[in-house]
């Protein structure tokens, strides 16, 4: 059995390294046709403008691009940042948290015991 175990381990990765050189991996190609001088150039000449931009401009662009990138959202990017986001307690809820009396420390005491007289010992 563990003859066979083996056998079938090797042909499998036999078969997996001989699929893999075989693999015609020519048909990649890359994300941008720009060469790596070229992809320097623009992003020199992206910050050159950026820097030329007032800050109003600044700030005009970088609202136009959070709508964009909100209108090609789709439902399910909708659903998934509203579920992750956080929305920090207010300042009334802040305030109940803090109004919340502290037990005195006969009351902590009484609650050890009833602890102590429901735990099984484990």
């Amino acid at each position: 059995m563990n003859k066979l175990l083996a056998a079938l381990f090797a042909s499998a990765f036999a078969f997996g390294i001989t699929s893999s050189a075989l693999a015609d991996d020519s048909t990649m190609m890359p994300l941008s046709k720009m060469d790596t001088e070229q992809a320097k150039a623009a992003r020199a000449a992206a910050k050159a403008k950026w820097d030329a931009m007032t800050p109003q401009q600044q700030e005009a662009a970088k609202k136009a691009a959070r709508n964009k990138k909100l209108a090609d959202a789709n439902a399910i990017d909708m659903i998934a940042s509203e579920n992750m986001s956080y929305a920090p307690p207010s300042k009334a809820e802040q305030a109940a948290s803090k109004a919340v009396p502290k037990p005195t420390k006969e009351q902590r005491q009484q609650d050890l015991k009833a602890q102590e007289k429901q735990s099984s010992g484990q």
